[in-house]
């Protein structure tokens, strides 16, 4: 089955992805927007100042499980997806040990 794209649709999304500051690969918009998966558009991460500062404010304890974790075994993670407006900013920006994270991922 030949599946049909909206033309108009792609290119306003586009636009709006070529404008996206997060967005650091823009040779992998029309593959995003095929596909969905943010593989493509190289998604700018969490600084490591920024990383610090909200380790530092949740006092290295995991938002999901609670449990007190060294910087080094945690992950930075959007609290708002950035597929659903999310920017890379440290008020999105909050601390997951790596298995509550990668199970957050998972979902």
């Amino acid at each position: 089955m030949i599946e049909k794209y909206d033309t108009g649709k792609i290119e306003k999304e586009s636009a709006k992805l070529i404008l996206d500051d997060d967005v650091t690969k823009k040779s992998g918009i029309y593959p995003y927007i095929l596909t969905r998966d943010e593989k493509y558009l190289s998604i700018r991460g969490f600084s490591d100042a920024m990383k610090q500062k909200v380790y530092e404010k949740q006092k290295g304890n995991c938002v999901v499980c609670k449990k007190h974790f060294e910087i080094s075994e945690m992950e930075a993670d959007h609290i708002t997806p950035w597929h659903k407006g999310g920017k890379t900013t440290e008020e999105n920006c909050q601390m997951l040990c790596k298995d509550d994270n990668r199970r957050k991922s998972g979902r």
